[in-house]
């Protein structure tokens, strides 16, 4: 890493960029100008900007590892490689590339079980395919135990507690996740994928300004940030009402990458915003993946505050959504929410 610092009357240019010592080729580069009154500032936005743009899943020093992995055997990829090429496949956000991601993060802990990194992708492999409603249920449960066991190999690890607190808001145990986030900002306040797996779950814990503030700082943390995160903030844009912001991140997704979440929000978020026909055709997409797609469906979830179920029956209901789920879906949920047009049928 190199850089300079200019400074003219009574502001200052700072510059920075990465380089690859072996074969010279350039990396990364930003530039700063402020007011020199800023300074400080200037410093701490460098510090979280290249710690981002180094570490990670989404970068250099994992893309360098990516690299280096894809030019080996298969028979000779270790554990570590393993788990590389698997968030690499993760990363794409279609059922057929997570399943490769699961194939290849389980032959990584086969090789080193003690490998906390594998066992928080593995989490999240599951909970991918949970939301493309791929045996959720049986997905949630393995994604759960992942992050257990992550956080037990490596309580150091912040993401492990991120992902432990999200498995934990899933199964309706709020105190023990707000506990598990807490943790993980505390570890890593400035850390993209801290900051952007707390964005859409702030809502739960009451704080849904918070979780679109979280998504706009880890934007200005990692600018470039990866397309699965775009899941993220699109969540915490719609549940604070942000939702020309919410569809501008769904938009960056194809149809394959959309999971239950994405179907729901993107015509929501639609109609909430006077483009009605638009979700209309959306919801006849949606249902051809998730014929149980249902208002009563949805806000019957654990993760979702009283506000949020209003935000989501209000928006549903303007987009056309289906109203009532089925009784046998019901009959597995502990005291349903009811829709009064579907308490007659």
């Amino acid at each position: 890493m190199d850089g300079s610092i200019q400074r003219q009357t009574d502001r200052v240019r700072v510059t920075a960029q990465f380089i690859d010592a072996k074969t010279g080729k350039h990396l990364w580069s930003n530039r700063w100008d402020r007011p020199d009154r800023d300074l400080f500032a200037i410093q701490t936005e460098i510090a979280e900007q290249v710690s981002n743009r180094l570490g990670g899943g989404a970068g250099l020093i994992q893309e360098a590892g990516r690299i280096t992995a894809h030019r080996k055997p298969p028979g000779n990829l270790n554990a570590y490689e393993l788990y590389l090429l698997g968030t690499e496949k993760l990363e794409q956000i279609n059922r057929a590339d997570i399943e490769e991601a699961i194939r290849l993060l389980s032959r990584a802990i086969e090789l080193d079980p003690t490998l906390a990194r594998a066992w928080v992708e593995l989490h999240h492999s599951h909970s991918v395919l949970a939301t493309f409603d791929m045996e959720p249920e049986k997905n949630r449960r393995v994604a759960a135990e992942g992050a257990k066991r992550a956080v037990a190999l490596d309580p150091a690890d912040a993401e492990a507690h991120a992902v432990l607190g999200q498995s934990l808001i899933l199964k309706g145990d709020l105190a023990r996740a707000k506990a598990e986030f807490d943790t993980a900002l505390r570890m890593a306040p400035n850390q993209f994928e801290t900051v952007t797996f707390y964005a859409p779950w702030a809502s739960t814990f009451g704080e849904p300004e918070q979780g679109a503030d979280m998504a706009d700082r880890a934007i200005h943390l990692n600018p470039n940030y990866p397309l699965w995160s775009t899941r993220f903030f699109a969540h915490a844009y719609f549940m604070v009402g942000r939702y020309d912001d919410a569809l501008r991140m769904m938009g960056r997704l194809a149809p394959e990458n959309y999971g239950i979440w994405e179907w729901t929000y993107r015509p929501a978020a639609l109609a909430a915003v006077g483009r009605t026909p638009e979700a209309k055709t959306l919801i006849s997409e949606a249902l051809k993946s998730f014929p149980d797609l249902t208002i009563e469906g949805r806000v019957n979830e654990p993760a979702y505050t009283d506000a949020d179920r209003k935000r989501l029956i209000e928006t549903m209901r303007i987009a056309g959504f289906p109203p009532c789920a089925r009784p046998e879906l019901l009959a597995k949920i502990d005291k349903p929410m009811r829709l009064p047009e579907c308490l007659a049928n």
